[in-house]
């Protein structure tokens, strides 16, 4: 088929585009990379006071435990002050040693699998996800078992938890079933080394890459050559062959998703157990979002006549809410009145320090008050409002687990 002259200049002009923006994220992940102290990614670090009051014990225990040598295996390094400065892995080793158990499902607990989802671009779905993913990761000691499932191809949550590995097995690559297996070793395997490390040590991240489109061509042509969905299951491939052989190594999965309707996010359909709707409160995008509500009963209809088993909870957060801003409080007050518990008591406020994290591929939660481009104040105040929207979620979740019911009536 040939290519008119148009079209071929109008190529060219893309091709030629595609390599600006790939000088231009290069340059970003190179400055991103020199404001880092070492190669890895770390964590802030914890003063004994922070310590303690994580742990739930005072300085007066955690100085005699220090000096009986309790805690002298851990290594625990000291800044430049001379005070111990302790990793969050440090402070979940001494959670072991004062028999603090970490509060992990029970087996017969469901795992909890939700989506945080949006057709609407910029309504602050990964920013809202990754913020919340360390704040039930790093602010209480129950140590969840936490992962996160990037799937959009774009691959913004994958930003905030870089891996090491320079061409790491994706998410498409394993609903695409293009990985062989080593000798010797299984699916399993497999799924569960996919899932990385991050710097924050009970988060783990399974990620996207562009080569993630590919899905859904791969998955429309499958559908054509097929004799019924039974041979295909392109619905169930995140559920079967991501979630389901590590189910037992997570508390929580978060899923990302690309503001689209496409195959992948009729995949987080359904693997999930809920949904969170992250809901921007400007009108342009409290309309679209309606928009999309009326059609998500018909969508969510097509799964549930393949087997999904309903949601535990269906939430609205209200995302980059802007105090004293009135059209954004009237659109607020609108949400309520129509949804009302389904709205989640706190928004998330708009927040310089959530900004500044963000240009830097960091949670409000990675670094110390001393080390954020923000103002200490604004730091604090975003983490404190994350808190209290990540309880509410906690209860939600926890509402849905047999064992732990109990703890909340």
């Amino acid at each position: 088929m040939s290519i008119n002259s148009n079209a071929l200049s109008t190529y060219k002009l893309l091709k030629a585009t595609a390599e600006v923006a790939e000088r231009s994220l290069e340059g970003r992940i190179q400055h991103y990379r020199a404001h880092l102290k070492s190669d890895d990614k770390e964590l802030r670090t914890y003063t004994q006071k922070a310590a303690a009051d994580l742990l739930g014990v005072n300085n007066r225990t955690l100085k005699r435990r220090h000096d009986q040598g309790d805690f002298d295996l851990l290594q625990i390094q000291k800044g430049a002050n001379g005070h111990y400065a302790y990793t969050l892995s440090n402070i979940f080793a001494m959670a072991d040693i004062l028999g603090i158990k970490a509060d992990h499902r029970d087996s017969s607990d469901k795992l909890q699998v939700i989506v945080i989802n949006s057709l609407k671009g910029g309504c602050g779905k990964t920013t809202s996800l990754v913020n919340l993913a360390a704040a039930l990761a790093t602010t209480n000691i129950k140590r969840y078992r936490i992962g996160i499932i990037d799937l959009d191809p774009q691959g913004s949550s994958s930003s905030f938890f870089p891996s090491n590995d320079h061409d790491p097995i994706t998410v498409g690559d394993l609903m695409r079933d293009c990985i062989e297996l080593d000798e010797g070793e299984t699916w399993s395997q497999l799924v569960a080394d996919s899932f990385q490390k991050t710097h924050i040590p009970n988060i783990r991240i399974l990620p996207s890459g562009m080569d993630d489109f590919y899905f859904e061509h791969e998955t429309a042509t499958e559908l054509k050559e097929s004799n019924g969905y039974e041979q295909t299951r392109h619905y169930h491939k995140l559920k079967e062959r991501v979630i389901e052989p590590v189910q037992d190594e997570f508390d929580i999965i978060l899923i990302d998703t690309a503001p689209s309707l496409n195959f992948m996010f009729y995949n987080a359909l359904m693997a999930s157990t809920a949904m969170l709707i992250p809901v921007h409160p400007e009108a342009v995008d409290f309309d679209a979002n309606n928009k999309y509500l009326k059609r998500l009963g018909e969508i969510y209809h097509t799964v549930a006549a393949l087997g999904h088993d309903g949601w535990d909870f269906m939430q609205f957060l209200v995302t980059n809410y802007v105090k004293g801003n009135h059209s954004q409080r009237d659109i607020v007050k609108d949400v309520r009145t129509a949804f009302g518990r389904q709205v989640m008591s706190y928004p998330i406020n708009h927040s310089s320090a959530i900004t500044a994290s963000s240009s830097s591929f960091n949670t409000i939660f990675d670094q110390k008050t001393s080390d954020s481009l923000a103002s200490r104040e604004s730091l604090l105040r975003a983490q404190e409002n994350i808190k209290d929207v990540v309880d509410e979620l906690e209860m939600l979740i926890r509402s849905n687990w047999a064992s732990t019911q109990s703890s909340l009536d």
